[in-house]
């Protein structure tokens, strides 16, 4: 399989499972995958764990440094396409499933717990900080508290800095507009702090790390204008592809409780497997990663699994959620 066919792979796989509008552009189609009309939906983003928190020894990034390792304690080195159906038009059995997929949204928007659902999300996920006490903060302050183990602050730190590596201003522009080059000081600065966010128990970081590679992988895409380019660059747009897919499955694999509410991620992974000349590089990122994630979860003196709680109500409300994700996709096959 061509360079070429591995990045249109990945990038249908981020934008059928990612979708983090709120803060960071990061996870788009996972919404997409269920109807425009529905409130908020269960795989709009991750939760905060309700673990208890420990105070994080001397947080603070380097502006400069490269472990090699996703997870390291200094930043790394300085560095939405929509899904496209199947034609089912000829098959026999599309009215039935079609009027299926309308019994289950029917059903998931008269669902009881569909505000219990909401009240969750906000809740569990610390919701919007862009109107927040937050937002108010100087980097300096938000820094300060950012090494008190504050995750609120820790995520407004990786939303200010990925502003910045993307639009080179740290308040929310106006128009969504990115610049021609990408701060890459800024994008390690953000991705550092993205990362002490998950390892404090916020589970929403995984998919924001991933959207942070993914943002990478469209600015190396846009210098890709020779064939000299196109092989100078090989090497790190498949590095990249590979490191989205590992924080994807470093989530599955460190939030188990959440299982259902995962199956969207899951479930396009198994859709989208690697290419056989990947699999082996792909095995040694992921290990690597969810290696050091042990360690240094160990060193805050916290199980590598995060901890989250979830109502029986809610839980119902995913799993009915799910139904509907299952009936459109098989629509689409």
């Amino acid at each position: 399989m061509g360079a070429k066919s591995r990045r249109n792979i990945v990038m249908a796989l981020i934008i059928t499972t990612l979708v983090f509008v709120a803060i960071f552009v990061v996870i788009v189609v996972l919404r997409m995958v269920y109807p425009g009309d529905k409130a908020a939906t269960a795989t709009e983003s991750l939760r905060v764990s309700t673990e208890k928190r420990v105070t994080a020894p001397d947080v603070v990034p380097p502006d400069t440094g490269d472990t090699g390792k996703p997870l390291a304690a200094n930043p790394p080195e300085q560095e939405n396409m929509a899904v496209l159906r199947a034609d089912i038009s000829a098959k026999p059995e599309q009215p039935i499933a079609n009027q299926n997929c309308q019994t289950l949204l029917q059903a998931l928007q008269s669902h009881p717990a569909r505000d219990q659902f909401q009240d969750w999300y906000q809740q569990e996920l610390s919701a919007d900080l862009h109107d927040s006490y937050y937002q108010r903060l100087s980097m300096e302050e938000l820094l300060q508290q950012a090494q008190a183990a504050d995750i609120h602050a820790m995520r407004m730190l990786a939303e200010k800095y990925f502003r910045y590596a993307r639009f080179q201003r740290y308040d929310q522009p106006v128009e969504q507009q990115q610049q021609a080059v990408l701060d890459r000081s800024a994008l390690a600065q953000a991705r550092y702090w993205a990362e002490q966010t998950a390892l404090h128990g916020y589970g929403g970081a995984f998919m924001l790390l991933a959207g942070m590679y993914f943002v990478e992988l469209e600015d190396f895409n846009r210098r890709l204008i020779s064939a000299q380019q196109q092989q100078a660059l090989a090497e790190q747009i498949n590095d990249t592809e590979l490191m989205i897919r590992a924080y994807l499955s470093l989530s599955i694999e460190v939030m188990p409780q959440l299982h259902d509410l995962l199956y969207p991620v899951r479930h396009h992974l198994q859709q989208s497997p690697l290419p056989a000349e990947d699999r082996a590089l792909f095995d040694d990122i992921f290990q690597n990663l969810f290696q050091e994630w042990q360690y240094k979860r160990a060193l805050l003196g916290l199980a590598p699994e995060l901890e989250f709680f979830m109502p029986a109500e809610v839980e119902s409300y995913i799993q009915l959620e799910n139904e509907l994700h299952k009936c459109n996709s098989q629509l689409a096959d």
